[in-house]
């Protein structure tokens, strides 16, 4: 039997793509998860991972339409996802309520650390675009 790539349609290349694109998003999990276990970090591989998608998309100027395609039905329902994480932190009451300051002075300290980085990002952003005049 020949492979034969002119029988392959549009909705078959869309589907290529989704699949590549998947493909690359486990790919950098795994590269994150493989660099963590291999340089001893005291970081998640996942967010090595995460970090190593920022990198591709700066470096190609944006996201690709399948990349956005495979992600976009993911963070819809990024809530379904938390779920598990959720319901084990009922596991753990009893140690939350054991170290309860220290936890919201940590949330409280990272809050506010997100969003005095996010602010000045934006601020940046915004006279970048004014003096771009776009």
């Amino acid at each position: 039997m020949k492979l034969s790539f002119e029988r392959v349609g549009a909705q078959g290349w869309r589907g290529l793509k989704l699949l590549a694109a998947g493909a690359l998003l486990g790919g950098l999990q795994w590269a994150g998860d493989a660099l963590v276990a291999w340089s001893g970090w005291p970081l998640s591989g996942s967010v090595v991972g995460m970090l190593l998608l920022l990198a591709l998309l700066a470096l190609r100027g944006g996201v690709p339409r399948s990349v956005d395609a495979v992600t976009a039905p993911l963070l819809r329902h990024l809530m379904l996802l938390l779920i598990p994480s959720v319901a084990a932190v009922s596991l753990y009451a009893a140690l939350l309520w054991q170290h309860a300051v220290a936890f919201a002075v940590v949330a409280v300290v990272a809050t506010t650390l997100t969003l005095a980085v996010t602010a000045w990002v934006l601020q940046r952003l915004l006279a970048k675009q004014r003096a771009s005049g776009t």
